[in-house]
């Protein structure tokens, strides 16, 4: 009996799977998506259209495996932002790495901050990127639907709670 192994990588415009077996690739499908730039500063992903994404990789990988799967292992983009509601439904698209809006907020946070010592503890910097940047855009620019949220996810844990039912965390993300 063989047994297969599936790596996942949810990226900026696609998803990815690929089938190992003994460490040869066996199998490859990518789904592209769009990333939403309305404007130069934004820079937006439909959580929902991304889990279909992964869904339909990992379907098309895993029809050419004849046995069963060890395990499957994801990457994801770093520093996404979902706000969710209390059904864990999406409020807001995934705002990527590459979305700037927050940049006046982080500017905030350097000036009221001590950014070095929040880098040192969190691991992630001061940057429009970072989600703590953004958790103030968004409250201040959208403060109804940021006193809506009961969570705010990157697309890695949204992904993996629609998988498990069980929020999640990847402590490296």
């Amino acid at each position: 009996m063989c047994v297969y192994t599936i790596g996942v990588d949810i990226g900026t415009t696609s998803t990815k799977a690929v089938l190992f077996h003994n460490q040869q690739q066996l199998a490859v499908h990518n789904v592209l998506y769009p990333l939403l730039t309305p404007d130069t500063e934004t820079a937006e992903q439909d959580p929902v259209v991304i889990y279909g994404a992964v869904l339909e990789a990992i379907s098309a990988v895993r029809a050419k495996a004849d046995g069963p799967i060890r395990f499957a292992s994801f990457s994801s983009a770093m520093h996404s932002l979902i706000a969710l509601d209390a059904s864990g439904r999406p409020l807001t698209h995934s705002i990527t790495w590459a979305d700037s809006r927050a940049n006046p907020y982080t500017q905030e946070i350097k000036r009221d901050f001590d950014a070095s010592a929040l880098h040192m503890r969190t691991g992630t910097p001061v940057h429009p990127m970072a989600p703590l940047s953004k958790l103030r855009w968004l409250k201040a620019e959208h403060p109804d639907v940021f006193q809506q949220a009961t969570k705010f996810v990157s697309i890695k844990e949204y992904v993996f709670s629609r998988l498990s039912g069980r929020f999640v965390i990847d402590h490296s993300i």
